[in-house]
């Protein structure tokens, strides 16, 4: 019976793979990529701005940090079916 020591050589294998440089395509492309450019909507804007929006926000953050925030499984679903229905 021949017994082979196949744990050895794949140990070996993956101190090979671990020692060979790393290469510099990941660091080329990278220093190739050009910024950028994000356009935001004016709705996005004005809704970022709603001082109403802001303030409920905030609640429900608050609400959440203190573990407090409980909302109807049911109004999710059907917020959910009405926007899949497209109302």
């Amino acid at each position: 019976m021949k017994i082979e020591d196949r744990v050895s050589g794949y140990m070996e294998l993956l101190k090979n793979e671990s020692l060979k440089p790393a290469s510099h395509v990941g660091a080329e492309a990278a220093a190739e990529t050009t910024p950028v450019a994000v356009d935001i909507s004016s709705d996005a804007v004005q809704l970022a701005e709603d001082e109403a929006r802001r303030e409920r926000l905030e609640i429900i953050r608050q609400q959440l940090a203190e573990g407090t925030y409980n909302i109807s499984g049911k109004h999710v679903a059907d917020k959910m079916l009405n926007i899949l229905k497209g109302q």
